[in-house]
């Protein structure tokens, strides 16, 4: 059994801490707010992880901490907020701990500046375009230099209950980008979960993980593929094609997880096909 600290417990966090539980794990969240309804087995501590004073009623014998955290705004102010300064003082005070555990952040493919559909992954280049993305490679960054073993996991799009917004793209007919291709990537929510317990497993076994995991389906998929067919599965009109003006080559990539795989990991939805057929049953 471990000791585990989830910091940000949101939908991914609480999946999380639901499996590790039934793993026989001891689990303590962390959370500014009380969750909705309380999670059997759970200790949740109520802090702020960005007010430093905040953290002396954290315990400071985890052996695992995982970093699934979101930002309140989509804006390089709030990310700096949480991800850095929050982040910061985390390690802070587990570095003075009695034992400082070993930590893995949630981070994200935006870090990855290429957009004109190359393939990427572990060891690609990051140049991100944006200032968010920007924010999330510097902790990165500072993850790692705060422990050598420490963990990054790239998500990819994450989609599943709860996050429909393609859906709801396709239902309202905003206009999608079909030549040149847009490329896309995803993992579904359950995915993710299963990503970061299966990388927690391994280390207990004693595995040498890698610094960073690209964590995406195996199915980088053309936008204009994914519309085609949730509107065929929707029975709604295909949507209009963006004008050349209002085309974008952001983003537009193709994730490898050959690493993942190599690992031994065996993702649940292997394909946009397989996560939104349930998502529309």
């Amino acid at each position: 059994m471990a000791k585990v600290l989830i910091v940000g417990c949101g939908d991914i966090g609480l999946g999380l801490v639901e499996v590790l539980i039934a793993e026989g794990h001891e689990v303590s969240g962390i959370k500014r707010a009380p969750l909705a309804k309380d999670v059997p087995g759970l200790k949740l501590i109520l802090a702020d992880i960005t007010v430093e004073d905040e953290l002396n009623k954290l315990p400071s014998d985890f052996d695992q901490v995982f970093f699934i955290l979101t930002p309140g705004a989509r804006e390089e102010q709030s990310y700096r907020h949480i991800y850095l300064q929050g982040i910061n003082n985390i390690l802070a005070y587990f570095a003075d701990a009695e034992r400082e555990p070993h930590c893995l952040f949630v981070s994200s493919t935006s870090v990855y500046g290429q957009n004109a559909g190359e393939w990427v992954d572990e060891d690609s280049a990051t140049d991100p375009s944006s200032q968010t993305a920007k924010v999330l490679l510097q902790a990165e960054k500072n993850i790692l230099k705060a422990g050598a073993s420490n963990t990054i996991v790239r998500f990819s799009g994450i989609y599943g209950p709860g996050r429909e917004g393609m859906i709801k793209r396709v239902q309202s007919a905003v206009p999608v980008q079909y030549d040149p291709p847009y490329y896309t990537n995803r993992i579904h929510r359950d995915d993710c979960v299963g990503v970061l317990a299966y990388l927690f497993a391994m280390r207990l076994k004693g595995a040498a993980l890698e610094n960073t995991y690209l964590a995406s389906d195996v199915d980088p998929a053309p936008l204009g593929d994914i519309v085609d067919y949730l509107a065929e599965k929707l029975n709604c009109p295909i949507p209009p094609p963006k004008s050349e003006l209002e085309q974008t080559l952001s983003q537009n990539k193709r994730c490898s997880n050959k690493r993942l795989n190599d690992l031994g990991y065996s993702f649940r939805f292997l394909s946009y096909r397989d996560g939104y057929r349930l998502l529309l049953h």
